[in-house]
């Protein structure tokens, strides 16, 4: 249980170093690859990244498995499901999937160290936070019964507009 937690804790803070090493790159700066693990910053071109495998569209977003797992195995490890979505062929959104969360309390608490705190709200047996920063959207749902957690993060400049 105790390295379950670990793994997980684990697998959200290297996914939040990720975003926050991908926001904090200059808005005129052209988006490259980030060596570490192979994460891509928001409004990268789909061209940045390497070894990705097409899934499916949904609503003009396209989304990707980065089949790459190298140094990225900590996910394959906690059975993580990672998806890229890129819209008009820049990074748009990531989903991440956790089948069995063991503590989801820390998972939305390692959350709340980088983002504050969420609003939350119960809707058809799902808890669900919502966090929003400046170009981020977050959006964590946790199910109880099954322990799964679903996270989706947004880049605000790209979601489409009304």
């Amino acid at each position: 249980m105790k390295i379950r937690l670990l793994a997980i804790t684990a697998v959200l803070t290297f996914m939040l170093a990720s975003v926050a090493v991908a926001a904090t790159a200059p808005a005129d700066a052209t988006p490259t690859a980030v060596e570490e693990c192979g994460s891509i910053p928001w409004g990268a071109a789909i061209s940045a990244v390497e070894a990705i495998t097409y899934s499916h569209t949904i609503a003009g977003v396209k989304y990707y498995k980065v089949t790459k797992t190298e140094p990225c195995g900590v996910f394959n490890i906690q059975g993580a499901n990672v998806t890229y979505g890129f819209l008009d062929g820049k990074l748009y959104t990531v989903l991440v999937e956790i089948a069995k969360a063991q503590d989801v309390k820390q998972v939305v608490a390692t959350l709340m160290d980088s983002y504050g705190l969420p609003d939350h709200k119960q809707s058809d047996g799902w808890d669900e936070y919502r966090w929003e920063t400046d170009d981020l959207k977050i959006k964590l749902k946790s199910q109880f019964a099954t322990d799964r957690i679903k996270i989706g993060m947004y880049y605000k400049p790209l979601i489409p507009k009304e």
